[in-house]
Formats: structure tokens, sequence, C-alpha cells
């Protein structure tokens, strides 16, 4: 089993990645502001952050002598970096001497001289002779491969791949050391503020741990649960209680059923017992047909709730409805009853279960069987829309009673011979199926069932 990946690990992944992009966005924030011109007390001009570049290529172009001096070379990379930006000048100066690096640029090293007294790690100037107003300057002390030398550059400009160099330039070694307390304080807080928040989830863990299949009427408490999670718990809550009701009719489906069973089979025990009466071989074959009859439909009702083997096909409902009443027509005869089959249409395709559709007619063609005045016949009928009928000219069902004749164990009297689960069952498989089932008058006495799969 994969094992799952830390809720508080991610956070604290994420909290240093925007971190880290923060620090990064900081120089292109400054950027922008410098480009907008929205604060006009800015001093810093768009071509101030070309000197990052200015100053690597400066200090890329120092070498050594061979007799030790250090000087400037001209570079291939200065060189187009002038044919871009013809004003550019740069030098070098020892910090110590002020002494000029052979290879700087005259003009600066006339202008700055021994820097004119000042000794500064870092400024920016602007030649008051400069016929542009936005040419730049800087001096700054950089640490070079020959040691630290101050790189002086003017007339530079900013270009758009700059951007990557600037922000490049707070993810070093010195910009980390600087904000690894600021990290490592966000990293804490964070850490304790998930693990504080997550508790409420570390409770419902536990709790949960000890519900089973006998005490799924606790329900977890979401009592000064954040307002985030206690959705989570108001579902989980709803989920238990769904849980609960389905077990618990379950169990009373299951208590219910094997008490109900115990009628028909002390009614055939009774009739072993008598053997000679001249009703024996029809009662047994009744009490038989209603035992298997009720068996067959648990099974079809635990084969269509279970998704592996309820698969569904194209059936046609006139066929299916014909085979059934064909089935039943010797119980039929043998009742002393009379069947009949009636369809307005030739044909009715629907998409369902056989088997449940085959249970849910028969179910009815058994209780109209039951309801039929001896000589009486039972009508089956398929009409257009994916409607059958089943009708009997019994004693018909009270409108009080028609919808309680669906639930489990409903028996009109106690004089009612039988379990009381069969219309139940095809309820519930006519519900699996989006359909509906319901009765009414039959005209002149009796009732009518009806089924609609459309």
């Amino acid at each position: 089993m994969k094992p799952h990946r830390s809720l508080t690990l991610r956070l604290l992944a994420y909290l240093l990645i925007a971190q880290l992009a923060a620090l990064v966005l900081q120089p292109l924030t400054e950027v922008a502001i410098s480009i907008s011109g929205l604060d006009p007390y800015w001093d810093i001009s768009l071509n101030d952050w070309g000197e990052y570049r200015a100053q690597a290529l400066v200090v890329r172009a120092l070498t050594k002598d061979p007799d030790g001096a250090i000087r400037l070379e001209q570079t291939e990379a200065i060189e187009l970096y002038r044919s871009k930006h013809p004003g550019f000048r740069y030098a070098a100066f020892d910090p110590r001497s002020a002494a000029a690096v052979p290879g700087s640029s005259p003009e600066l090293v006339a202008a700055l001289g021994n820097f004119g007294g000042i000794e500064a790690s870092s400024l920016r100037f602007h030649f008051s002779a400069a016929p542009d107003p936005s040419t730049r300057g800087f001096l700054r002390r950089s640490v070079t491969p020959f040691g630290t030398v101050a790189i002086v550059a003017s007339g530079y400009r900013f270009e758009w791949r700059d951007l990557a160099l600037v922000a490049g330039l707070f993810l070093t070694p010195h910009s980390l050391v600087v904000i690894s307390p600021m990290l490592l304080a966000a990293v804490a807080i964070t850490w304790f503020v998930v693990w504080r928040g997550l508790a409420p989830l570390r409770d419902t863990a536990r709790s949960l741990a000890r519900i089973d299949m006998n005490s799924l009427d606790q329900r977890i408490s979401s009592k000064g649960a954040p307002a985030e999670v206690a959705p989570f718990l108001d579902a989980l809550n709803e989920a238990l209680s769904r849980l609960d009701a389905g077990v618990e009719a379950q169990r009373r489906f299951i208590a219910n059923a094997a008490h109900e069973l115990r009628t028909p089979i002390a009614i055939m025990r009774a009739h072993a017992d008598n053997p000679d009466e001249a009703t024996f071989r029809r009662d047994v074959k009744r009490d038989i047909r209603r035992i298997q009859t009720l068996a067959e439909q648990l099974l079809v009702t635990a084969r269509i709730f279970n998704s592996a083997s309820a698969a569904r096909e194209e059936i046609d409902l006139v066929a299916t409805a014909l085979a059934v009443v064909a089935d039943y027509m010797p119980l039929v005869y043998e009742s002393k009853r009379l069947m009949a089959f009636e369809s307005a249409v030739r044909s009715v395709v629907v998409h369902a279960h056989r088997l449940a559709i085959e249970s849910v007619v028969g179910n009815l063609i058994n209780n109209a069987m039951r309801a039929e005045p001896e000589g009486g016949t039972v009508l089956v009928r398929v009409g257009p829309g994916a409607m059958v009928e089943v009708i009997d000219h019994g004693a018909g069902v009270p409108a009080a009673d028609r919808e309680t004749i669906f639930e489990p164990f409903w028996r009109g009297s106690e004089a009612t011979r039988g379990a009381g689960l069969g219309l139940a069952i095809a309820k519930e498989l006519i519900d699996a199926h989006k359909g509906h089932i319901w009765v009414e008058d039959t005209p002149g006495g009796g009732a009518t069932f009806k089924i609609f799969l459309g």
C-alpha cells in the first residue's frame, strides 16, 4: 500500500517555495515601480538596474599579467555590449592606492581621480555634463578572483534580459543566510499552526477507530472544530447516519424474514404430519411456491445491488411479461383461475435487469392469483411507454393502505398468509431501475398494480 504524503510537509514545502519566490520577485517589483513611475520619490531609474550586468562584464574582463599586475581586457562580451550602448565606459581601481587599473576608461579615470578623497564601498553617480540625463554610473567594491577591486562603469542601459540576473542576485548564499532566521521562524510557526489546525481530524480518527457495527449510532463531535473542518465532520456524521439506518434496516429485514419464514415452514410441517388429507399435495405445493418465490426475490435483490453482477441489457418488456405469464399458467389453472395477456404494442424495449423484471411481474401475478376469486381471470397488460399492469378482481386495496403495502412485512391482516416481503422487494427493484410502482382500483372491483419503467 502506497504511504500517504504528509499534509504538514507539503504545506511547509509550499511555504518555502513561496518565500523564495517572494525573494526573487522583490527586485522585479522594484523594477516594475521604476518603469511605472508610480512613486514620485523613487530615486532608482530603470537604467540603474542595468548596472549588475555591467559590473559582471567588467569583473570578467579583469586579468593578471605574468608579472602579477592586474589589467582590464576589452573582451568580446564588452565589445558586443558597447556596440549596443556606445556610451558605455568602465574602469577598475585598486581600493587601497586608488590607482586605476590599466585598460580603464580615461574619461572615468579623469573624472574620479583618486575618488576625490572619498572612501566608499558603493555609490551611484551621474555626470552633470552628460547629454542624456538618464545616464547612470556606479562605483562598487567587488570581490574578484584577484582580490577586492573597485569597479566603476557608466553609460550602461537596462535590458529585459537583466531581469534574470537581478533576480539571481537575491539567491546567493549571503541572501539565504540573511533570510534563514525568517524562514526557520515561518516554518516553525506553520508547523505549529498546521499541527493545531489538524487536531480535530486526529480526534476524528481516534473516534472513528472506536466505531464498529455495534456502535454505528455514535457521532463525531464538531465542537471547537474550525469552519473548514466542520463541513467534513457534518458530512461524515450524515454518512454514519445513512450507514446506521441501512444496517439497521438490514438487521430488521433478516430478523423479520427469519421470523416470517417460520410460518410457511410450520404449515408445511403440519401438512407433512397429515399426508392423508385430500388437499395435502395442493397445500404443500402452494407453500413450497411461496418459499421459492420469496427466496428467488431475495436472491435477485442481492444480485441487482451487487455492482459486479447487476449487468443490465436491452429487453423486450412484452416478451418478458408474456414469458412470465406462460410460466404461471400451470399454477393458475391448478388454482381454478384463468389468466389473460394483452399488449397494445408488439414490442417495448427497455434497459433493465431481466431477472429483476421477471421477479417483479411474477410477484404481482402471484398476489393477484391469491386475490382473484375462483373462476376469475387475472389480466396482465403491457402498454406503450413501458407500462405493465397486473389486474385482479378481488377485494382491492383500501386507499389508506396503498402506500404502506410496499413496506416490508405489511400484510392486510393476521389471516393473510405469507411473509409480507414480496411487494417491498418489488418496489426496491423498481426503484433501482428509476421506475415507479403503484396500485389503483380495478373498475368494477379489485386491484390494478402498475409498473412504469419509461
